[in-house]
């Protein structure tokens, strides 16, 4: 089983950057590069912003595990609005998924959480 962090916020931004400073020490824990540390960022921050647009009350969790040389980053529990938005392709515009697509390696969804799964390759 691998190490996991957890962690639950409240769904308002001033919020999120709790969750970045823990993405960025386990980054620095896991001798990441800045590239796989930026491209995680930017797909938690694109999560993350949509939650603020659609659901604003409650709590998220943002649980961060290093399995089989990827980290695994689950959000959730969203709403159907943002996990339609993660699911609908959009043809050419800058779509929710496209931004995952381009940052990290794998997009998933399962029941109301979203995994993002990036490859990991050490500093």
């Amino acid at each position: 089983m691998a190490d996991e962090i957890i962690l639950t916020i409240p769904r308002e931004p001033d919020f999120h950057r709790v969750a970045h400073l823990v993405l960025g020490g386990l980054a620095v824990r896991l001798d990441l590069t800045i590239e796989n540390l930026e491209d995680l960022q930017i797909a938690l921050d694109s999560v993350l912003d949509r939650v603020e647009h659609h659901e604003r009350a409650g709590e998220i969790t943002v649980r961060m595990a290093l399995r089989d040389g990827a980290l695994e980053t689950r959000v959730g529990p969203l709403t159907r609005d943002t996990l339609n938005e993660i699911e609908r392709e959009q043809g050419q515009g800058l779509s929710l998924r496209r931004v995952l697509e381009s940052s990290v390696d794998d997009v998933h969804v399962d029941g109301d959480w979203v995994s993002l799964t990036k490859k990991v390759a050490r500093g």
